[in-house]
């Protein structure tokens, strides 16, 4: 992962490559439709690239926190303290409609 300063100089590049398109396009082709297409193509790149990173990163994290459930579950022993309800209890509450006895 790149630090804040390496990702601040590649976004001024970037920023300036742009703007070097977009003026080429203007003044030599005369094209400014091309010149943005060019010249959000590689923004658009960086979003992806940064959005794959975050994926990444969300993934690592929780791979970290079941591991870590994990390993408190060995340690304890126990599958934890909930208990499903019992079937006669969720039977008591509905009537056939679907509506709960008052």
């Amino acid at each position: 992962m790149p630090s804040k300063l390496n990702r601040k100089a590649a976004m001024g590049i970037l920023a300036g490559l742009s703007i070097l398109v977009v003026v080429y396009s203007l003044i030599i082709v005369q094209q400014i439709l091309l010149g943005l297409i060019v010249a959000v193509a590689p923004w658009l790149l960086y979003l992806l690239v940064r959005f794959i990173f975050t994926l990444e990163r969300i993934a690592t994290a929780l791979e970290q926190l079941v591991s870590m459930r994990a390993q408190e579950q060995e340690s304890t022993g126990s599958a934890g303290d909930y208990q499903r309800p019992s079937e006669s209890y969720e039977r008591g509450t509905e009537t056939e409609g679907g509506v709960e006895n008052k």
